[in-house]
């Protein structure tokens, strides 16, 4: 690969990549660019997980952590309703509470405001990162013309304002648009949207397009990317760390584990416990003659409306398990029920492409990105909640930071995964 500057003889000159996710694979393209010969190890086929299913935005202007104050008191009332946007599973499972525990506990204003310019900082200059990439040929054929938020009443619309100006988006001047004004913008919606906003500038892309031609890139770029090698161990060894997996043993100088809600185990394996679970989200999409001409966000149903081509995405929901891996039907179900009537136009019978992602979730809501504490050579690149494909480029700048010792320490310590991991129970040092 092509090097911004070459290394010096301190520095590493090979690096694992465990997972192929869009995060492993900006964090691949980055440590290329900086000199490094790259293997990326993917368990399934690259961008599997959470990488291609989600709805897309690219909006840095926008971000903010889960847990915003009240949130505690929503969780409880949706584990009574399983059609809730944010549903968790009855069933006890001791570290899915303690995990939830802790959430509680970060979701007030300061944890909240704290939280929230910690990832403005981290996705700061996002846009110029992803027009870096389209340079080089990886796009999801980006659309750059703003989110429409869309409201089934006035007053909700002017909430759903207020709290997106405390952040400090570029929202659209004036008050939030009446219905009538709103269907002059965006005809396709139905009566359903009665009041909504323009946040400008924003993206939205298709993160299957934007993975596949990233893959592609590293290809070119003189990387080795390996499917269907699933971990069965890491170790550190002789001034190199080894992964063993079903497809082999590979080592190199350097490992990062960006395999998203699968890193803690990994992590297990050397010891390190990390506070990570899955916050699963749904998406399906139904064929639509006369797609929004931008990506909708329908404030009341917490769903997303992503125009790609002639179907729509339909994405959302917040599911707590246990089980990463399982589908339940109802989830689309029920997202299929809050969003047609804001879509009337829509083939809602033909529904497709339904997909489940396990989002890897932390308790403060902020990404886990630096050095293993204890375990020389090893990083971690995980859990950015429900902001991975947006924080994916920053993250892999990060990284690639951090490996080669030119990241910024400041940006980098309020990612640094030592806040919260710890020794894994029944595991030797």
């Amino acid at each position: 690969m092509s090097a911004t500057s070459p290394l010096s003889p301190s520095r590493p000159s090979t690096a694992l990549v465990v997972g192929g996710g869009v995060i492993g694979l900006a964090c691949a393209h980055e440590l290329g660019r900086a000199g490094l010969k790259v293997t990326v190890l993917e368990r399934d086929r690259l961008g599997s997980g959470a990488s291609r299913g989600n709805a897309g935005e690219v909006c840095p202007d926008i971000v903010e952590p889960l847990g915003s104050p009240g949130l505690t008191v929503k969780a409880v009332a949706g584990m009574l309703r399983p059609a809730s946007p944010l549903w968790i599973n009855p069933v006890p499972s001791a570290r899915l509470w303690g995990f939830l525990a802790r959430l509680g506990l970060h979701s007030t204003t300061r944890h909240y405001t704290a939280g929230a310019a910690s990832l403005a900082a981290l996705a700061e200059g996002t846009f110029a990162l992803f027009e870096e990439l389209e340079a080089l040929g990886v796009h999801g054929e980006a659309a750059k013309n703003g989110f429409l938020f869309a409201y089934p009443s006035y007053e909700e619309a002017e909430h759903g304002l207020a709290a997106l100006r405390r952040l400090g988006a570029p929202v659209t001047a004036g008050p939030p648009l009446t219905a009538l004004a709103l269907a002059d913008l965006e005809p396709a919606l139905g009566p359903a949207a009665r009041a909504g906003f323009v946040v400008e500038h924003q993206w939205s892309l298709d993160p299957t397009r934007f993975v596949d031609s990233l893959a592609r890139r590293l290809r070119a770029d003189g990387a080795t990317l390996v499917e269907g090698a699933r971990v069965t161990a890491v170790h550190r060894a002789g001034g190199r760390t080894e992964v063993r997996t079903s497809a082999g043993t590979y080592g190199a100088d350097v490992v990062v584990i960006a395999a998203g809600v699968w890193s803690r185990e990994h992590l297990r394996g050397l010891g390190v416990d990390v506070d990570l679970v899955a916050g699963k989200g749904y998406s399906f999409a139904v064929p639509a003659d006369e797609p929004p001409a931008r990506l909708v966000h329908l404030g009341s149903a917490k769903a997303v409306l992503t125009p790609l081509g002639k179907r729509v995405r339909v994405a959302g929901t917040m599911e707590f398990d246990r089980d990463p891996d399982r589908f339940r039907q109802r989830r689309v179900d029920a997202i299929a029920r809050a969003a047609r009537p804001y879509l009337p136009g829509a083939e809602w019978e033909r529904r497709e492409q339904e997909w489940m992602g396990p989002r890897p979730m932390t308790p403060d809501g902020l990404p886990l990105i630096g050095p293993v504490p204890g375990r020389p050579g090893v990083f971690l690149a995980t859990g950015h909640n429900m902001l991975g494909l947006m924080l994916a480029p920053a993250t892999g700048r990060l990284i690639a930071g951090l490996v080669t010792g030119t990241a910024d320490s400041t940006l980098a310590a309020r990612f640094a995964p030592r806040r919260v991991a710890r020794r894994a129970r029944g595991v030797p040092r």
